[in-house]
C-alpha cells in the first residue's frame, strides 16, 4: 500500500491541515503532524526552535528515570534474591541498562516502516556503542587488556545475530518461528555465559588444589586471594557505583548551591527544570531500595501511581468483567495505602513497582519520540532507518556514553568496554528480537512480516520503489558496517593479543566518521531523487 502521508501530497492538496488529519494517523500520543499543518501552518521556524527543546527534554528524562530509578532497583532486586553478578548482569542490569533501546524497537515495529526505524536505532546505536564509546573508554583507560573467552563470546555472538538478520534479508521475510528462534539466542548466550563463569571458578579450584602440594605457605596465601577473588566481582560493582555516586556528587552545578535568590537567570530556569522534573518521578515512582525509601512517599505512592500510570497508558476505558481497571487499581492501592500507613510494605515489593512505573515512563517518553521522528521523515522524506539510527540511536546512547566514559576514567575501563560489547548483544537479540516477535504475532498465522531489503517492491509507482530502495540501502549498510566492525575489531584485537591500545581507538573514530559520512550522502542524494521524482 503507497504512503500517502507525504509531504508532496500534503503540500499540493487544497486543505493540507485537512489532509494531514485524514492521511497522516500514525502517531500514538501526540499528533505532532496534524499540530504541525495545522497550528503552526507550516511554520518551519518555530519547529526548528522546539526541536532541540523537545529532543533534549525527552532523552535527559529518559535517561535519569533510568538511572536514578529502574537501574537500582533492578540492581536491588538481584541483590535481593542473591543472584550471581553474571547472571544479574546479562537478565535484569542488561534489561535495565537496555530498555531505552528495546522499548524503542518494540514500539516502532508497529509496520515494515517501523521495522526500518527499529533497525536504524538498534545498529546505529550498537555501531556507536563499539565504536565511539568503546574509543572514549580506551582513550581514558590508556591502554585495556581484554579478558580472552568474555570477549572472543561476546563478539562471536555479535556477529551471530548480524549474520542471521543478513540471512532473513537475502529470504526476504521473517516468520513467527524465526523471531522466536532469533530471540532466544540470547537464552543460548545466557547458558554460555553461566557455563564460562563456572568453569573459570572450576579452574581456579583445581588450580588451587595442585598449589597445596607444592607449598603450605603458597597455598595458605591462594586460599585468602581466592576468597578475595570471589568477592571481586560484586565488590567491583559496588566501588563502581560508590564512585560514580561521588563524581556526580561533585559535579553539581555551584551555582545549584546557592539559595535561590542569588542564582542567575539560567540557572534558575535549569533548577526549576530539573527539580519539576524529579518531583514528578518522586510523586508516580516509588522507591527503588532501602536507601531512598521514605514511609509517607510510600504511602502516597499507593494511590497515586495506579491512576498516573493508568493516565500515561490512556486506559481509562479498560475494564475487566464490566469494571473499570483504574477503578480495581485505586481500590487495591487504598487497601495497600493503608497497609503501609500501620504496618510498612516490604521494600522488595516497592521496587517491584518501581521497575513497572519506571518501564510505563520510559514507553511513553519514547512513543512521543517516534512520533516526533515521523513527523521529521514526513516533512524530510528522509529515510526511516536514517533518523533511527541518529535521532533515537544517539539519544539512547547518551546515557551509555557518559556511564561508561565515567567508569573508565575512574579505573573500571574493562568493565565499560565488556558492557558496550554485551549492551549491544542485549538490544539486538532482545530488542530487536522482540520487535520482530510482536510485529509477527499480530499478523495470521504463520505470522509472516516482510524483510526484503535487497529487492524492489511490486509496485507501479517508480517514486514507491525508489522510496523502498532508499530506506533499504540505509538499512542494510548499517548492518554491513556493523558486521564489517565485528570483524576488524576480532582480527585487530587477537594480533594485538588482547590489548586494546590508543591506536585502536583513533580507528574506531575513523570508522565510524567514515560510516557516517558515507551513509549521510546516500541519504542526501537518495532524498534528493525520491524529491525531483515527486515533483515530476
Amino acid at each position: 500500500m503507497a504512503n500517502t502521508c507525504l509531504y508532496q501530497l500534503i503540500n499540493s492538496s487544497d486543505d493540507s491541515c485537512q489532509y494531514a488529519k485524514d492521511n497522516c494517523n500514525d502517531q500514538t500520543i501526540f499528533p505532532f503532524t496534524h499540530y504541525y499543518f495545522c497550528q503552526l501552518d507550516q511554520n518551519w521556524v518555530i519547529l526548528i526552535l522546539i526541536a532541540p527543546f523537545l529532543f533534549f527534554i525527552l532523552f535527559n528524562f529518559l535517561a535519569r528515570t533510568v538511572d536514578d530509578y529502574l537501574s537500582p532497583a533492578v540492581t536491588f532486586i538481584a541483590e535481593y534474591f542473591k543472584m550471581s553478578q553474571t547472571f544479574a548482569g546479562v537478565t535484569l542490569i542488561a534489561f535495565a541498562n537496555g530498555v531505552p533501546d528495546f522499548l524503542c524497537a518494540v514500539l516502532a515495529s508497529q509496520d515494515d516502516d517501523g521495522i526500518l526505524i527499529a533497525v536504524g536505532s538498534i545498529f546505529g546505536s550498537g555501531l556507536f556503542m563499539t565504536t565511539i564509546i568503546v574509543g572514549a573508554v580506551i582513550l581514558l583507560s590508556g591502554i585495556v587488556k581484554a579478558e580472552k573467552v568474555p570477549f572472543m563470546r561476546d563478539i562471536l555472538f555479535n556477529g551471530v545475530a548480524i549474520v542471521l538478520l543478513m540471512i532473513f534479508a537475502f529470504i526476504g521475510q521473517i516468520n513467527h518461528y524465526m523471531a522466536i528462534g532469533f530471540c532466544s539466542l540470547y537464552i543460548i548466550y545466557i547458558v554460555v555465559v553461566l557455563v564460562n563463569e563456572n568453569s573459570i571458578k572450576k579452574k581456579q579450584r583445581q588450580d588451587e588444589i595442585n598449589s597445596q602440594e607444592e607449598r603450605k605457605e603458597q597455598e595458605e596465601k591462594q586460599l585468602l586471594a581466592q576468597k578475595e577473588q570471589g568477592d571481586e566481582g560484586n565488590q567491583a560493582i559496588q566501588n563502581a557505583d560508590d564512585e560514580l555516586k561521588k563524581e556526580l556528587a561533585e559535579s553539581i552545578p555551584e551555582s545549584f548551591k546557592k539559595p535561590f535568590g542569588e542564582m542567575s537567570f539560567v540557572s534558575k530556569l535549569k533548577y526549576v527544570y530539573i527539580t519539576s522534573l524529579e518531583f514528578v518521578r518522586k510523586i508516580t515512582i516509588p522507591a527503588s531500595n532501602q536507601e531512598k525509601y521514605d514511609k509517607k512517599y510510600a504511602a502516597i505512592h499507593q494511590i497515586v501511581c495506579p491512576i498516573a500510570m493508568i493516565a500515561l497508558l490512556g486506559s481509562f476505558s479498560m475494564e475487566i468483567y464490566d469494571i473499570k481497571v483504574w477503578i480495581i487499581l485505586e481500590v487495591i492501592g487504598l487497601f495497600l495505602f493503608i497497609y503501609q500507613i500501620i504496618f510498612e510494605i516490604p521494600i522488595i515489593i516497592l521496587s517491584m513497582e518501581c521497575v513497572v512505573c519506571s518501564i510505563i515512563w520510559c514507553k511513553q517518553v519514547i512513543q512521543v519520540l517516534i512520533d516526533f521522528i515521523l513527523l521529521i521523515q514526513t516533512i524530510t522524506g528522509v529515510s526511516y532507518s536514517y533518523l533511527g539510527m541518529t535521532f533515537l540511536a544517539f539519544g539512547n546512547s547518551t546515557c551509555d556514553f557518559l556511564v561508561n566514559t565515567k567508569l573508565a576514567s575512574i579505573g573500571y575501563g574493562l568493565m565499560a568496554m565488556t558492557g558496550c560489547f554485551s549492551g549491544t548483544i542485549f538490544n539486538m537479540l532482545c530488542g530487536f528480537g522482540g520487535a520482530l516477535v510482536r510485529l509477527t504475532a499480530i499478523e495470521k498465522y504463520p505470522g509472516i512480516v516482510s524483510f526484503d531489503l535487497f529487492r524492489d517492491p511490486k509496485s507501479d509507482s517508480q517514486t514507491d520503489i525508489i522510496i523502498t530502495r532508499m530506506n533499504n540501502s540505509i538499512a542494510y549498510c548499517v548492518i554491513i558496517f556493523s558486521l564489517m566492525n565485528i570483524i576488524m575489531t576480532c582480527i585487530v584485537v587477537i594480533t594485538k593479543k588482547f590489548k586494546l591500545t590508543k591506536n585502536l581507538a583513533y580507528y574506531y573514530f575513523f570508522i565510524y566518521s567514515v560510516f557516517f559520512i558515507f551513509i549521510t550522502t546516500l541519504t542526501v542524494a537518495l532524498s534528493s531523487i525520491v524529491s525531483y521524482l515527486s515533483e515530476q
